[in-house]
């Protein structure tokens, strides 16, 4: 009988250590939100998240070494559920094709709603892109949460992610269930520019699961109406929530909260009477990772803080 070649020898090891080494999670395909189908044939070890979204969840999905950037929101504590990490977090970039291209990223986040000739621009300089949608909803955070992980071959640390979601979910809806449907509160959102958030927002998503009623949402409207001061006073809302940070810092919240208060025309409104004009941590309520989740729960204090103690 023959002995096999020295060749055959080194080729069967070779094969047999490809065999280990390869990746059981890997190739992966999916779908962007701009429609693109994405493959992946390997873990991608250089990962550029320019989302505050996936921002969030990859800081506890991935290894920090695997992140080459992050938005340059991220360490903004207004808006940011990570700023302690980003502070000192060596790169945040905005959408600079230049800066992503050097850091020779293999996988990078960009958000809906950035310009599709820039993600284009990327995949034609050879750059796996994929396209993230917000979550408007808390299924669709689970979602997200799958698609992330999947992406950057952590499925099983997207699954925890998840259970770790519905656990605190479970445990708020547990206590709101105790306030009966016609007892709950409504609320109101207010911005800096009079309008607020209805049906098929993220925030009508968080405060239903609060149990809390979304005054716009049950007076009909849809996404992000311009309210006038009339419709605000027929609203007539248990709650009004004010946000926390604005854009560029451009506006005081305190100070707006003020001229809220001392504005004559509001004076009748339940919420200004029984002091439930209030300011709402943005980086929860507007958030669209886990800490969606923080926003439920800050709005349910709020509105029924005798459930938390």
């Amino acid at each position: 009988m023959n002995r096999p070649s020295a060749a055959l020898l080194i080729l069967f090891g070779f094969l047999v250590t490809t065999a280990l080494e390869a990746d059981p999670d890997f190739p992966v395909t999916l779908t962007d939100a701009s429609g693109y189908r994405l493959t992946l044939a390997a873990k991608p070890k250089a990962i550029v998240s320019l989302t505050l979204a996936t921002d969030e969840m990859l800081v506890e999905l991935v290894d920090p070494g695997r992140l080459k950037a992050i938005d340059q929101f991220a360490a903004d504590p207004g808006i940011s559920n990570v700023a302690e990490f980003a502070r000192n977090f060596p790169t945040k970039i905005a959408a600079e094709k230049e800066r992503i291209l050097a850091l020779q990223p293999d996988l990078v986040f960009l958000a809906d709603w950035k310009e599709k000739e820039f993600a284009q621009a990327l995949r034609e300089a050879g750059v796996p892109v994929f396209v993230f949608k917000a979550a408007d909803n808390l299924d669709e955070l689970r979602d997200s949460v799958d698609h992330v992980a999947a992406l950057v071959g952590e499925p099983a640390r997207g699954k925890a992610l998840n259970a770790s979601i519905d656990g605190r979910l479970r445990s708020l809806t547990s206590r709101v269930s105790r306030v009966p449907a016609n007892r709950r509160l409504s609320i109101l959102s207010y911005s800096f520019f009079g309008t607020t958030y209805a049906e098929g927002t993220s925030f009508d998503a968080l405060v239903e699961q609060a149990g809390l009623v979304n005054a716009a949402t049950r007076a009909g409207m849809k996404g992000w109406p311009q309210l006038s001061k009339e419709q605000v006073l027929a609203l007539d809302p248990d709650i009004i929530a004010l946000p926390s940070w604005s854009y560029g810092g451009k506006t005081d919240p305190e100070k707006f909260l003020a001229s809220f208060l001392a504005d004559p025309v509001f004076a009748s409104l339940k919420a200004v009477k029984t002091k439930r004009v209030l300011l709402f941590q943005d980086r929860h309520l507007m958030s669209n990772s886990q800490y969606m989740v923080d926003g439920v729960e800050d709005l349910a204090r709020a509105a029924y803080p005798e459930l938390f103690r």
